[in-house]
């Protein structure tokens, strides 16, 4: 073999190996963006990650609140710290319910029992009350306790978040926060 012919098979071959090089690359990105383009749509679609009920048993999805800014509490009637912060919601609810969402959602109570529903509709919140009986939003947000409280941008993020209690100015100073945003 000469040494002309010996050059052109090392270019050819080398040729190969980034022709190769460039199918293969060019296909690991074709499968990230799949991956990526499903995970950044499962929020905007009515997934099984984000869904709650009303007292009534009506189903609601996260994304169908997503014109305003939201203030979310996740808690258990078992709980007695859960209570004030309801009440604390239930306060600010008809000054504020025009410029942000509230979401006062019961988790982690699969089997929502006629009690619950009776003191739910007994203490009279004068705010809705929702149920995450299938423990939907319980995946989406991660807490670590009950009640767990989320102050949510019109895009979803997650602005602050407070684990147990909150004071009433600390509540109004980051209601009016979320809201200078909006």
């Amino acid at each position: 073999m000469n040494k002309k012919t010996l050059i052109l098979l090392i270019i050819a071959i080398i040729l190969l190996i980034v022709a190769l090089a460039l199918f293969f690359y060019a296909k690991s990105l074709e499968s990230n963006h799949k991956m990526i383009s499903n995970n950044t749509s499962l929020p905007e679609e009515n997934t099984i990650a984000s869904y709650f009920y009303d007292i009534d048993g009506n189903q609601f999805y996260l994304n169908e609140f997503s014109d305003k800014p939201i203030v979310l509490l996740l808690w258990k009637s078992d709980n007695a710290k859960s209570y004030p912060m309801i009440q604390l919601m239930t306060q600010y609810y008809e000054s504020y319910q025009d410029k942000v969402y509230f979401l006062v959602i019961n988790v982690n109570e699969p089997d929502i029992d006629l009690d619950l529903i009776d003191n739910v509709k007994a203490v009279d919140f004068q705010i809705p009350i929702y149920f995450d009986t299938d423990l939907t939003l319980y995946h989406q947000f991660s807490y670590e306790k009950l009640p767990s409280l989320f102050f949510l941008s019109q895009e979803g993020e997650i602005e602050k978040k407070v684990l147990e209690t909150i004071t009433e100015d600390s509540f109004v100073a980051n209601l009016d926060l979320l809201i200078s945003n909006y």
